[in-house]
């Protein structure tokens, strides 16, 4: 759907700085005639496994989860994307249609560029280049990382992990404790690499050796040490 606020021109090209800071101001005026600003809903899917890759996602609010299908229809989050982050790109860069889907955790405002455009850009921007090569490769480390951390931890080590990973990437409410960002069992279990079944007995022992508290989707740590000792050894 078509978003509420209205992003002067100004406002969108400050956000998009880090893309658009070696163009030129024609290029970056082009840039704003081939973009669009839209509005997603909780739980709407923003690019979908098989949709064409012809636009790139940049996040002016919200945040969204990167869902990839496996078997038995089993879909896995590989990844979170969240306030100035870019997506959709790998898939154009590779001619293949998306792989993954991306959907709306929260309600979300989504800058939204054409990838034929940028890909003109590229022919004669090497700052251009770089800024997608660099992401890429970024990516890549990321899923690597990921994978030796969810085979090497176990059960309790991988929820230590992923609570931790929250309140980095996302921040903590006032108190500097709780968790900023909500989220709910399921994909707690999902983040972890484990059922849902498991994530709930983990967090409850949490609970009990006073390491975190939890009101509904809300989760406090009350002991970040022992996390990171858990994260690090179980």
């Amino acid at each position: 759907m078509r978003v509420k606020k209205t992003y002067k021109r100004e406002e969108l090209l400050h956000e998009l700085s880090l893309l658009t800071g070696e163009m030129t101001s024609n290029q970056q005026m082009d840039l704003l005639k081939h973009c669009s600003v839209k509005r997603f809903k909780v739980g709407e899917v923003i690019s979908g496994e098989g949709d064409v890759a012809d636009r790139l996602f940049f996040i002016l609010k919200g945040v969204a989860k990167c869902c990839i299908r496996g078997d038995a229809d089993r879909w896995q989050i590989v990844r979170l994307v969240k306030v100035g982050d870019y997506f959709g790109y790998r898939a154009f860069f590779a001619n293949q249609n998306h792989m993954a889907s991306y959907i709306a955790m929260t309600e979300m405002d989504i800058c939204v560029i054409s990838m034929d455009f940028i890909k003109r850009c590229l022919d004669d921007n090497t700052f251009l280049k770089d800024f997608f090569l660099k992401r890429l490769a970024c990516s890549l480390w990321f899923s690597d990382f990921r994978f030796v951390c969810m085979i090497q931890k176990h059960l309790r080590g991988r929820m230590a992990a992923t609570l931790l990973g929250l309140g980095e990437n996302f921040g903590y409410r006032e108190d500097g404790k709780t968790l900023a960002f909500e989220t709910t069992r399921a994909e707690l279990a999902n983040l972890s690499n484990m059922i849902t079944a498991n994530a709930i007995r983990t967090l409850s022992a949490f609970v009990s050796e006073g390491l975190i508290t939890m009101n509904k989707r809300r989760i406090t740590i009350l002991d970040e040490e022992a996390l990171k000792e858990i994260s690090i050894h179980d």
